[in-house]
């Protein structure tokens, strides 16, 4: 028997963005670093439909283009996030070029908070996020315990927004009571999962490409995420690993189709985010429902959010 592979709901269910004005990509990109790890992606649940709900805590400053805590307002941008998660993942039994078919829908809830120590303020919002549908997750077993994983993630901007009207510029911007994306992001994903009776290690290759916000003509660049689990079965109901996380983005944001240009001690040309993460990982089995507990602590963060992560989810066969 081998190792038990989780719906990837339960990874998925953990990709909430962090909102905030000076992030790339107008508040992140829907996809939160390392949200499929503690998976292995590359294989399916048994047939049948399941039900993942998963809650995140999250705590971390806004780091600019040298990695360095950015100066705004003469202080910096803490922020201490919550996130609450509800999914469903349906593997129906159906086969689609020789690999087993799965669909998902994700729809997360963000509650915000962003300290400025310079001006000594609080500010706190809350929304829904935009729903993650997945028409399409395959997966295709090779054989001497290998499996290759590849589907597409499509995010709607269908959450709460909220604008500002720049007073020097005169740009139309993101508030600080924005809570989502209001614009389309594709996310294809291919994966590779090892998997054994007791050991498992997947890595997934997430690539994320977005479409033009025609509200503030800001369009975020495309990013590339590596996800890194690694787990060994303790007993038959108890696992722990280790996984971890590379987001990488690959292409410049843009403004009226020109590259965003530095703003200095805050983010660099491009706005190009970077991220390294790593940390431990347990799940425990009572009786068909999984609970998994993930901490990804920051190691490197650019022109972003330098958040640390806390998961933890329960998924079940419904």
């Amino acid at each position: 028997m081998k190792i038990r592979t989780l719906p990837l709901t339960l990874a998925l269910t953990a990709s909430l963005v962090v909102p905030c004005p000076l992030f790339a990509a107008e508040g992140l990109t829907p996809l939160q670093p390392g949200a499929t790890t503690g998976t292995h992606t590359g294989a399916l649940p048994p047939d049948g439909l399941y039900l993942s709900m998963t809650s995140t805590y999250e705590t971390g400053v806004v780091r600019n283009g040298s990695g360095d805590t950015a100066k705004i307002a003469g202080g910096k941008n803490k922020l201490s996030n919550v996130g609450l998660v509800m999914s469903a993942t349906w593997v129906p039994g159906w086969e689609l070029f020789g690999a087993r078919y799965a669909a998902m829908v994700v729809q997360p809830y963000k509650f915000i908070q962003v300290k400025n120590t310079g001006q000594h303020t609080t500010d706190h919002t809350n929304g829904l996020m935009g729903t993650s549908i997945t028409p399409l997750a395959l997966s295709w077993d090779l054989h001497n315990n290998f499996h290759i994983g590849a589907g597409l993630a499509i995010y709607l901007p269908d959450g709460k927004t909220a604008y500002t009207r720049n007073a020097v510029t005169g740009q139309k911007e993101t508030s600080g009571d924005n809570v989502a994306w209001d614009y389309w992001s594709f996310e294809p994903n291919i994966a590779i999962s090892y998997l054994t009776d007791d050991w498992g290690i997947t890595l997934n290759n997430i690539f994320d490409f977005n479409t033009r916000n025609s509200e503030t003509d800001y369009r975020s660049g495309s990013t590339w995420y590596m996800d890194v689990t690694a787990t060994h079965r303790i007993s038959n109901n108890l696992t722990a690993g280790l996984i971890g996380n590379w987001t990488k983005q690959v292409t410049d944001d843009k403004v009226n189709g020109r590259t965003v240009q530095a703003v200095e001690g805050i983010y660099s040309t491009g706005k190009r985010v970077e991220h390294i993460k790593a940390g431990p990982m347990i799940s425990y089995d009572f009786s068909g429902v999984t609970v998994t507990s993930r901490l990804l602590f920051n190691l490197h963060s650019e022109n972003d959010a330098g958040m640390t992560f806390f998961h933890i989810g329960m998924s079940m066969p419904l």
